[in-house]
């Protein structure tokens, strides 16, 4: 095991080097947990999960961030974030399990699409200042805040909002950085460093039974071959990106226009099938 102190760094820069840590004693041990605090956002959790999965190895990446999540029962209160779970498994012939998931019903970004292309959420994605079910996407951004995987009570969102504070566990109570309710908006009037908790986990299989990789592209496979269309953790996003090379990456009207207008303020270059937006 080993603590990472972040130094109020770059949350990537802290990341792979507490990546790599994990990888190197998982080689040594078998298994590895190195926790980060004093941090800032790290980016994507499958990231860091793929560094310790390209070298066959089962890899877990969790961290905190500022409050967005209202935990169930709450009124209007956000104290979790939306903490992601991630879990990363190789199998045989370069197969894999890739889940890496929001512990709220969707990730703020979705929202924060569907308010810059001036549409209503779906039911059942976040909540008002009061604390009850709303599909305004800008009060949910400013006043509200979203469910935890799962929704209300009713439908058992308690199982998300524990799963948050999991994650909220081993990253920033085990680091020692700051935690739930404590940890400030992410925002440049912030008070001082933000400190954010990040742990990264490394299993070597090949220490277990023999034939780990075997077993899992068989597990896989007898599951995606259940009756109907089913896919596993990772299905869906080796579809998209294999979409994506083929055909470009699709961008929303209204986000391609903040690009360009991006790009024009410090002077980058744009692809040619922006020239058409308006960006003034």
């Amino acid at each position: 095991c080993a603590v990472v102190d972040g130094r109020n760094g770059l949350g990537a820069v802290t990341s792979e080097l507490a990546m790599n840590t994990a990888i190197k004693l998982a080689k040594e041990h078998g298994v590895s947990i190195v926790v980060c605090h004093s941090s800032n956002h790290y980016g994507a959790a499958g990231y860091w999960a793929k560094m310790a999965l390209d070298e066959g190895y089962i890899a877990m990446s969790f961290t905190n961030t500022s409050p967005f999540a209202v935990p169930t029962g709450a009124r209007g209160v956000r104290a979790v974030r939306t903490n992601p779970f991630c879990f990363f498994a190789p199998a045989a012939n370069g197969d894999n399990f890739q889940l890496d998931m929001a512990t709220t019903v969707v990730p703020v970004g979705k929202i924060e699409v569907m308010h810059r292309i001036n549409k209503p959420v779906p039911s059942g994605w976040g909540v008002d200042r009061n604390g009850e079910n709303c599909t305004d996407p800008e009060e949910i951004c400013k006043m509200g805040g979203l469910y935890p995987l799962g929704g209300g009570e009713e439908t058992a969102g308690y199982k998300g909002y524990g799963l948050g504070v999991f994650v909220e566990i081993m990253s920033s109570v085990l680091s020692g950085a700051a935690v739930g309710p404590d940890v400030q908006s992410w925002s440049v009037t912030r008070n001082g460093s933000i400190n954010y908790g990040h742990c990264f986990i490394v299993i070597d299989p090949k220490r277990y039974s023999p034939g780990f990789e075997e077993r899992m592209g068989d597990y896989l496979g007898k599951m995606r071959n259940l009756h109907g269309n089913v896919m596993v953790a990772g299905d869906p996003e080796k579809k998209f990106e294999k979409d994506a090379e083929d055909n470009g990456v699709l961008l929303h009207e209204s986000v391609a226009t903040t690009m360009k207008s991006l790009a024009s303020r410090f002077s980058v270059a744009v692809p040619p099938e922006f020239k058409a937006l308006d960006a003034s």
